[in-house]
């Protein structure tokens, strides 16, 4: 690749040296990494220790990471508890390397046909392309999602900032994307223009593309036409809804939502419904290193899709196995630890 993006002390990632294991908090003994854990720590540590047992097992991993807003985030309804902090001694500089090495071991973990998506925002997601080209590879960008999300609309300064952006990454060309899991409903609009009906279903009539054709793909014609023309002519059934589009309107779990948990950047379940249900099926391996409040899990266990978790916040951890508790799920906390 000719085009990479340099900053101060960049260094690729390097394995330990001295091998990193799991262990239940507070004991000395090594657990052997099962779907439905919940590791607490340094993610980096906890995807180094999944290596030996899950390199090139994963279909998706999400990852949501700091933003590099430079403030500390804290639970809503307590006393200014602290969720996390997103600010970095070393600048920019230091969160890039951050984010450089462990997009590097996340690409080791996903399965040949896996993706990565990385959801950030207007104020690093420019620098996490270039990294990702050079991770994964130009050639394996796929998509870059919009999702577009309301809440209070203030600033008289600029344009409201009211978008997330979430770039999509395979591991290689022959990757698993399922449109049919996502189908969008038809418009209102749409659906009347399926004015005709058979034992098949609501369908329009439609010329056929042939040269020198009177109805040469003409739209909405005429019954009479179809009769008088049946070669030239062809019906259009409806099908269950249009293609997915890389842009989702969907709203952030408000005040009034029941599935709040408090925990300040919660991402709502249906928006990681969306990617889950596209990109993994059904006993998958799916896995989310910034698991945050915990939904990515939680929509995964309700997907029946196997997965891992880690977050560094003690809150984090804290409201997502309860979050996975409630929903039914077994769920082990781990700690990673360099032995030796």
């Amino acid at each position: 690749m000719d085009v990479r993006l340099e900053w101060s002390g960049k260094q690729q990632w390097q394995a330990s040296a001295a091998p990193i294991g799991l262990f239940r908090p507070g004991s000395n003994v090594k657990v052997n990494p099962q779907p439905g854990t919940l590791i607490s720590g340094d993610n980096l540590l906890a995807m180094e220790a999944l290596l030996p047992s899950h390199t090139g097992a994963f279909t998706l991993i999400y990852l949501d990471p700091p933003f590099f807003t430079n403030k500390d985030w804290h639970l809503a309804g307590t006393d200014n508890s602290k969720a996390y902090t997103d600010t970095w001694d070393t600048g920019l500089a230091g969160y890039l390397q951050w984010l450089y090495q462990r997009l590097s071991v996340a690409r080791l973990l996903l399965a040949p046909t896996g993706t990565l998506y990385l959801h950030l925002n207007w104020q690093a997601v420019h620098h996490a392309r270039l990294i990702l080209d050079e991770v994964f590879g130009s050639d394996n960008f796929q998509n870059e999602l919009i999702w577009c999300h309301r809440e209070a609309i203030n600033s008289r300064k600029r344009w409201n900032r009211k978008h997330d952006t979430i770039l999509m990454y395979s591991r290689t060309g022959d990757f698993y994307f399922n449109p049919d899991a996502v189908l969008q409903p038809y418009s209102e609009t749409t659906i009347k223009k399926f004015r005709h009906s058979d034992e098949k279903g609501p369908y329009r009539l439609m010329g056929r593309g042939i040269t020198d054709s009177p109805l040469r793909s003409k739209r909405d014609i005429s019954p009479e036409m179809e009769a008088k023309f049946p070669g030239l002519t062809y019906r259009h059934y409806m099908g269950k809804g249009t293609l997915p589009v890389d842009w989702l309107v969907i709203d952030i779990e408000n005040q009034a939502s029941v599935l709040r948990t408090g925990y300040p950047t919660q991402k709502p379940e249906a928006l990681l419904e969306k990617i889950l249900l596209a990109s993994s099926k059904e006993g998958d391996l799916v896995a989310d290193f910034c698991c945050g409040s915990g939904t990515t899990l939680a929509v995964a266990h309700r997907l029946r899709r196997k997965w891992f978790g880690c977050d560094f916040g003690e809150a984090a951890i804290n409201i997502a196995s309860q979050r996975l508790l409630n929903a039914g799920a077994d769920c082990q906390v781990l700690v990673p630890f360099i032995s030796g």
